[in-house]
């Protein structure tokens, strides 16, 4: 089932990547375009910010892996990567970048309060996936109209952006999501605890490592077997990889069938600790 659905996230990221991407060229608006959170921000649109902040709270951050199109192409990057560079490019654990994510999500705010768009659509995934895809491609091939001629200054924005994006990802697959983007700052912030989210099996984990290895998000501390689930983007990518089905998308959290340690008597003429019992095992020789 899983597979399905990672299946069906892809196709959906890529049709939200193509169709924003000809739209672009042809000279058209598409539908994806208010979709995202900061056009609806900027433009008013209360509809769009709610369901969203549904769709994250219950989901997790289902945004950034289907409709954001700059995420979509980070996975394509860091995917291309891993099929080159095969089994040197395996993610690891990082820890959270929380000082970071919050200077650039406080600048965003900052600029936004003074009416001033200059950072925010600097750092917005999808107002930088757009002028990358006008410098590049609309007005090369497509129909730019007059004010979006060639600049030189945004040009270079663009080319900017467009090597960070292509240099990170390929290296460290989802990092700027999780550093930079204050989109995904504030969803992160939402989906600290989302009501569906992967939770690790203690009892079925074998330690194997293979959901950490293609966690582009960083997001998996294996020794702990716990997720962070502000970074995860909820890409179905350890799931499918777990050979023992330890990793299910799910509410709730799992505990273990056997505990390690019983809880400390504090009551009494004495205090003890309890622990299980062990079997006790005699040896002879004959």
């Amino acid at each position: 089932m899983y597979r399905l659905i990672r299946i069906a996230r892809i196709i959906i990221s890529l049709i939200a990547m193509a169709v924003p991407t000809w739209a672009l060229i042809a000279g058209y608006e598409s539908v994806f375009v208010r979709m995202q959170i900061l056009t609806a921000l900027l433009s008013g649109v209360s509809v769009t910010l709610l369901f969203w902040a549904l769709v994250t709270i219950i989901y997790g951050r289902l945004y950034c892996s289907t409709v954001c199109p700059l995420g979509t192409l980070m996975d394509c990057v860091s995917s291309t990567s891993r099929l080159v560079r095969r089994k040197s490019q395996a993610y690891r654990y990082r820890p959270p970048s929380r000082k970071t994510r919050l200077v650039f999500l406080l600048l965003t705010l900052l600029f936004l309060l003074s009416g001033t768009t200059i950072i925010p659509t600097l750092l917005d995934p999808y107002s930088a996936y757009a002028r990358m895809v006008k410098e590049f491609l609309a007005i090369p091939f497509g129909k730019a109209e007059a004010p979006v001629r060639f600049a030189l200054a945004t040009f270079a924005v663009a080319g900017v952006t467009a090597v960070t994006v292509v240099a990170v990802s390929w290296k460290h697959g989802r990092l700027l999501c999780n550093t930079v983007c204050p989109i995904g700052t504030v969803l992160g912030y939402g989906s600290r605890r989302p009501y569906f989210h992967f939770e690790i099996d203690p009892d079925r984990c074998i330690n194997c490592g293979e959901c950490e290895r293609v966690c582009k998000s960083g997001c998996i501390k294996l020794p702990e077997k716990t997720i962070d689930h502000s970074r995860c983007v909820v890409c179905f990518d350890c799931v499918t990889v777990c050979p023992n089905a330890a990793i299910t998308y799910k509410n709730g959290r799992y505990r273990l069938d056997m505990p390690m340690m019983r809880r400390v008597q504090t009551s009494g003429p004495s205090l003890r600790t309890t622990a299980p019992q062990q079997n006790s095992v005699t040896c002879s020789k004959k």
